[in-house]
């Protein structure tokens, strides 16, 4: 959903660069201060001489960036000063975006690249911000370290001469036009300018993917000099946009919203329904739990409502208290909202709130809907995928037949890019797996009286998943998701979480996939096609005393039938060897999810894996007495698992599906962690 490419020229009145200081060690060179208040326009005499030179139809933009500060001005309003001494505070690329035609800020934001992958987002908002917006970036203390070669590649079909090669402690100032040309860019790097008593033989190399040829220091005191960028830039005269009022009146202070905003060819604002064929799900209610994201709901929107199905009448978005941007979207696109305030209460925790906000649209929901039976729920940050309404509509009736099925679920925990290959399959497991997920009126009148108080810590999705709750009902799952989680931080999901377990998770890609033995998915059929297979002549069993880690551990592309592996789990929630083992294979591993009756289940590569937990497991009768046990990880094992997962991305490879996102993050974080396992 990017916007469409197109050029809208500005005529570059005036820049003044000072990225010329030589750069120096442990301290920036400061400029005096009467000179930096004329550079900042902090002076009356200075503000009416910009306002005299500018006139009516330009504005004048005004960048530091430097090693403590970071400065963006326009028209001698302040719009971003952040000035400290604690070097690691509010580090990254700062991001103003403003319109063109009155100069006015659309957006503000900070994106942290001196942190690995943390923003592996930026390329989806960026590429989804309108032709001609005025585009203002600048960096403070750091931004290379680890910006991601994605990053840099967009950065540079954006048309800067330096971003793409920002080093570590470079300082940036920038100012462009979206979809156009650059109006002003200043860089200083500090590596420049190699001193002659410098001891390259005893320096790191600390080069990302061939960023950096030359030898440099990670941990030196080495910081470029400050760079100071002013720029004078004419407004643009609004033409006839968008045609529609409502429409312009939302595009002329709102962006990242892709083609919605788009001048000439503008996304659609409805879309009309369609007919699912044989659907069994046409009076079934989306509920959509959103809080402040208004470009992820949009997106989230925009593939609920444009496949067979989608039926914006059946949709309900809940809002967590009043956000002007977001009810301006919604009203926009004709869909039903509810907002729940809560303004002036408090509560123990940020997921104590998010409970009880989720508690209040199922009630909602099934209040707007009184006549539905079931109801699927997402939340504003999922996008589904084209047949989405078609697994619920040929999955959705087991609710009903098995009474040990308790939700329906369109994703799964482990389908990672390297572990999802069979689209058609369906798992049964023992936790909730939420993420886009159908439930009956029946459950919600069992959980809503009990749902746990707001002024008691918890996660409602983990309460959801407790045994007790959960009485030995499962879940159903696909083997390859049906959504996929594009919120890339939140209030338990930062980056390296986001990279390590979200951004490669694939899911489908055509519109209706006909689904394998959904009859055999109640649990004596079930059980029954599990046995068969376990007990059957062509399983394998996999007996190694290497480390799982140890590459090769587990074949790739074994086919001759299932291979069986036993770990150590002596409970339900004993999950440290679990942890273990799923950090060496790259799947999801913070916590224990997604086995049934303590049997995980996936495809690794193309070799089918039984992963029993011994003895916890019921089919832990299934180990001859000759096949080893994973054993439990040691201290330092369970030290170096949190480093072994945010290296997912670059061990588990698919590029046949890796070309289709593009911005993928594959490279290693830098400076690169220890592991000592290969």
């Amino acid at each position: 959903m990017t916007g469409r490419l197109g050029v809208c020229c500005f005529t570059l009145l005036h820049i003044l660069v000072n990225g010329a200081i030589p750069q120096e060690r442990k301290e920036e060179r400061q400029l005096p201060t009467s000179t930096q208040d004329n550079l900042l326009g902090n002076s009356s005499s200075s503000s009416s001489s910009q306002e005299s030179q500018t006139g009516r139809g330009t504005i004048n933009i005004t960048v530091i960036s430097s090693r403590s500060r970071v400065f963006i001005a326009v028209d001698g309003r302040t719009v971003v000063d952040v000035n400290d001494t604690e070097l690691m505070e509010k580090a990254g690329l700062y991001f103003v975006l403003l319109n063109q035609y009155d100069g006015s800020v659309i957006m503000n934001k900070v994106f942290n690249f001196h942190e690995y992958a943390y923003n592996v987002g930026v390329p989806s908002l960026f590429t989804s911000l309108s032709s001609g917006r005025i585009m203002v970036l600048a960096v403070k203390l750091d931004a290379g370290l680890n910006m991601p070669q994605g990053v840099r590649q967009l950065l540079q079909e954006f048309g800067s001469r330096w971003a793409h090669h920002l080093h570590f402690r470079s300082y940036l100032a920038w100012v462009l036009t979206s979809r156009g040309p650059t109006l002003g860019e200043g860089n200083v790097d500090p590596y420049e300018i190699t001193t002659e008593n410098e001891d390259v033989d005893n320096l790191e190399t600390w080069t990302n993917e061939g960023r950096r040829d030359g030898p440099v220091k990670v941990q030196s005191n080495i910081f470029a000099s400050p760079v100071y960028l002013e720029v004078t830039v004419p407004l643009v005269i609004e033409g006839d946009c968008w045609g529609e009022r409502e429409r312009a009146v939302f595009c002329r202070s709102h962006d990242g919203y892709g083609d919605l905003c788009h001048c000439q060819h503008p996304a659609p604002l409805t879309y009309h329904p369609h007919q699912l064929e044989n659907t069994v799900i046409d009076n079934v209610p989306v509920v959509i739990v959103a809080s402040s994201r208004p470009q992820e709901l949009y997106r989230c929107l925009v593939t609920v409502l444009r496949q067979e199905g989608g039926d914006v009448s059946r949709v309900l978005v809940l809002l967590d208290g009043y956000n002007t941007e977001l009810i301006a979207l919604l009203q926009l696109l004709g869909v039903k909202y509810q907002v729940n305030n809560m303004e002036g209460r408090t509560f123990i925790s940020r997921s104590a709130r998010i409970s009880h906000h989720y508690r209040f649209s199922l009630h909602a929901l099934f209040n707007s809907f009184p006549n539905a039976s079931k109801a699927i729920v997402l939340e504003e940050d999922l996008l589904v995928s084209p047949d989405f309404f078609s697994y619920f509509n040929q999955t959705s009736w087991l609710l009903e037949a098995d009474p040990s099925i308790f939700c329906i679920s369109a994703w799964n925990d482990l389908g990672a890019l390297h572990t999802a290959t069979h689209p058609s399959r369906l798992y049964r497991v023992e936790t909730h797996a939420g993420y886009g997920w159908m439930l009956t009126r029946e459950l919600f009148d069992f959980i809503y009286p009990i749902w746990p108080s707001p002024y008691k810590n918890h996660d409602w999705d983990i309460w959801l998943r407790s045994p007790n709750l959960r009485a030995g009902r499962e879940c159903v799952v696909p083997d390859v998701s049906r959504t996929f989680h594009n919120g890339m931080m939140g209030t338990h999901i930062k980056g390296v979480m986001t990279h390590s377990h979200f951004t490669a998770h694939p899911v489908t890609a055509v519109p209706a996939i006909p689904l394998h033995n959904v009859h055999r998915m109640k649990l004596d059929e079930y059980e029954e096609d599990l046995y068969h297979t376990l007990e059957g002549d062509t399983v394998y069993f996999l007996n190694s005393t290497h480390h799982p880690c140890t590459e090769s551990y587990i074949p790739r592309n074994f086919t001759a039938g299932p291979v069986v592996l036993f770990i150590s789990m002596t409970s339900d929630n004993d999950y440290p060897t679990w942890l273990k083992f799923g950090a060496c294979l790259g799947v999801w591993n913070i916590d224990i999810r997604s086995h049934h009756r303590g049997m995980f289940r996936f495809t690794f590569y193309n070799t089918e894996l039984f992963i029993i937990g011994y003895p916890f497991s019921d089919y832990s009768y299934l180990k001859p007495s000759w096949v080893h046990v994973i054993k439990r990880p040691t201290e330092w094992e369970m030290g170096v698992m949190g480093i072994r997962v945010t290296e997912n991305r670059w061990r588990y490879r698919r590029p046949e599906l890796e070309v289709l996102s593009p911005y993928l993050l594959t490279e290693r974080s830098t400076p690169k962690p220890a592991f000592t396992f290969m």
